[in-house]
């Protein structure tokens, strides 16, 4: 554990302005999960205000979910032991938000995932397990179903491509690719009425078998040749537009039916 060094306060949000230097000591390692923070009496002195306003300063890392509080005589405020799923929630709300507010492009998104998932199939043909190939082959067969709506569908498409990512076992890849796949459901929405969906099954198969088979390089061509047809379907559906051009935030949002 280091040393936690309160620096001055600003005149205006002191409580705010608490919440972040205890944010940033927590980021830090100043204090690891589980560990207790200073209390109300200490903050107070340390920034030399109330210990109402410690106590607000506090709250508010409470609400952001960092700290928790447990009363008794072994009670205090600690940091929060991170739940994957709550981190993962958090994490697709912000991203969300950040598409609908920024200038992301079509280009941008596409040009991410290719990147990405260039090395997640890869890794997922050297690394998968019984478990990852029966995720990944459920999304596929439940894919060629002809009566499946649009949007059930699209949602079993990131299902799929969500599987490949986890059966790469990187969790930063998966985390990268997790704001890849919270855009597609917009992106997609450029070009999905002209996607043939049986052409786009038999890609997905291509890119199963060959993880199925351990074979990076087999991964690796049947990626590229899924992408590329996505990427031609696409350039045809926006015809003089370029991808450039194409704001994410200008796009419905067709979220996925999971999260």
């Amino acid at each position: 554990m280091g040393i936690f060094t309160p620096e001055p306060l600003g005149r205006r949000d002191a409580s705010g302005q608490i919440a972040r230097q205890l944010r940033t000591a927590i980021s830090d390692g100043i204090w690891s999960p589980g560990e207790r923070l200073p209390s109300e009496v200490e903050l107070a002195e340390a920034f030399d205000v109330s210990r109402a306003t410690a106590r607000e300063g506090l709250k508010l890392l409470s609400a952001m979910g960092l700290v928790v509080s447990a009363r008794g005589s072994n009670g205090g405020t600690f940091v929060a032991v991170p739940d994957s799923e709550e981190v993962a929630e958090q994490l697709a709300d912000a991203i969300q938000l950040w598409y609908r507010a920024g200038n992301v492009s079509v280009r941008d998104v596409d040009e991410a995932r290719w990147v990405l998932e260039m090395h997640c199939v890869e890794l997922a043909a050297l690394r998968r397990d019984d478990d990852d190939l029966a995720a990944i082959k459920q999304a596929v067969d439940a894919s060629t179903d002809p009566s499946l709506p649009m949007p059930e569908w699209l949602d079993l498409d990131l299902t799929f491509h969500t599987a490949i990512t986890r059966a790469a076992r990187n969790p930063i890849l998966e985390l990268a690719m997790t704001s890849v796949h919270l855009a597609r459901p917009a992106t997609n929405s450029v070009f999905v009425d002209q996607l043939d969906r049986d052409l786009v099954s038999q890609q997905h198969e291509a890119i199963y078998l060959a993880i199925a088979a351990s074979d990076p390089d087999g991964a690796r061509a049947a990626f590229q040749n899924h992408v590329g047809y996505l990427d031609e379907t696409r350039r045809q559906a926006l015809k003089e537009t370029s991808p450039d051009s194409v704001l994410v935030s200008t796009l419905p949002p067709m979220r996925p039916t999971h999260r």
